[in-house]
């Protein structure tokens, strides 16, 4: 009975991320910066509403780090796809 139930209501277990979280996603020493950017990404999909570029933008700088950050706040992209390719260079 505990398992029917736990499987019938898992999905409230789950803490679904809000634009206040994507703040707290740092990359780790060991990930490369293309793959950081790729969980930051997913977990920014799952928050509803969704997020327009700009939000995307906004929030993903903000977590940046450093040099990281820096860097990021002087370069004008249009896209977000070209914001990781920049942090690549970084």
């Amino acid at each position: 009975m505990d398992e029917d139930f736990m499987s019938n209501f898992k999905f409230n277990t789950e803490i679904v991320p809000d634009r206040f979280s994507l703040a707290n996603i740092q990359k780790k020493p060991s990930e490369l910066f293309q793959e950081y950017a790729w969980c930051w990404r997913t977990e920014a999909a799952r928050i509803q509403p969704p997020l327009d570029e700009s939000e995307l933008f906004k929030y993903f700088i903000r977590s940046q780090e450093g040099v990281y950050f820096d860097k990021m706040m002087a370069m004008m992209v249009q896209k977000f796809a070209e914001l990781v390719k920049m942090g690549d260079l970084i």
